[in-house]
């Protein structure tokens, strides 16, 4: 692969039945799903990434129609070609895909943002939102973790670091180009939240919370959630997991030690105002 090294993957994880366990033994109602960024099917060039894409929409629609209403899903877009992925994603919206997943590095620039204007505004016309993850975008060069550094390296040294440019370019570059577009950031934008008071001090503006911002949950521990409700508050954090990659239980029983009231805050209430299409607070 271009962007990510080679490796096994389990298909059983993905099977319906196995998915539709894993939500019951969780004790969840019903979960969104998204392609898998960082293998970078979506960046690669338009005639090769549109085959890989619309199965990946064709087949999350098929699982999704099958899960008695368990499953929803974000459709996956062309990143090469945004005005033909937006005429893509007007189809996928109207059978029913939550919203678009987008690569962090086709937000990482203004000049990024602007190319991808075909697909956020459907989104902020449809009233649909964003799921910003970790992963490449066509002009992306290959950043392999250099030789000697361990397998988890990647998901720390360079996941996060995209997921922070993505966050901060919005912030400078989209969010007033995009007023009404809602963004959900994967592993809460790559800590982004923990570098407010850093954000206040070189920017030179008073922090202020974006209602349109939401910051998804995936690996966190206890003093991440703490530390990111403090900057954002309650009301800007919504439970997600690495599933089936990694284990939810760790982020799980962190949400759980938060208590009832905020555990349902991050898992019902805060999900749904950041889906709903109507925009409703």
């Amino acid at each position: 692969m271009r962007f990510e090294p080679d490796g096994p993957i389990a298909l059983g994880a993905h099977r319906l039945d196995r998915r539709l366990e894993l939500l019951d033994r969780e004790g969840t109602d019903r979960a969104v799903i998204s392609i898998s960024t960082p293998v970078g099917c979506e960046a690669l060039p338009a005639a090769e990434a549109a085959p890989l894409v619309d199965a990946y929409n064709d087949g999350a629609a098929e699982l999704v129609a099958a899960a008695s209403g368990r499953l929803a899903a974000f459709a996956a877009a062309v990143v090469d070609d945004p005005a033909a992925a937006a005429r893509d994603l007007e189809r996928r919206l109207d059978s029913g895909f939550a919203g678009l997943s987008l690569p962090s590095e086709a937000l990482a620039t203004p000049q990024a943002i602007e190319r991808m204007e075909p697909l956020l505004g459907l989104l902020e016309r449809r009233g649909r939102p964003l799921f910003v993850h970790p992963g490449p975008a066509p002009w992306s060069a290959p950043d392999p973790a250099a030789a000697g550094l361990p397998g988890w390296w990647t998901s720390l040294g360079q996941y996060p670091a995209q997921s922070q440019r993505a966050f901060f370019t919005w912030r400078a570059a989209g969010a007033d180009r995009h007023p009404r577009l809602r963004l959900i950031f994967a592993i809460m934008a790559g800590g982004s939240p923990f570098l407010e008071g850093r954000y206040r001090t070189f920017a030179r503006e008073p922090g202020r919370i974006d209602p349109n911002i939401f910051f998804d949950t995936a690996s966190a521990q206890r003093l991440a959630l703490d530390l990111a409700m403090a900057t954002y508050g309650v009301e800007q954090i919504v439970y997600g997991t690495d599933v089936p990659v990694i284990d939810p239980a760790p982020v799980r029983d962190a949400v759980d030690t938060l208590g009832e009231t905020v555990a349902e805050l991050l898992r019902e209430r805060n999900p749904a105002r950041a889906l709903d299409p109507t925009g409703a607070p």
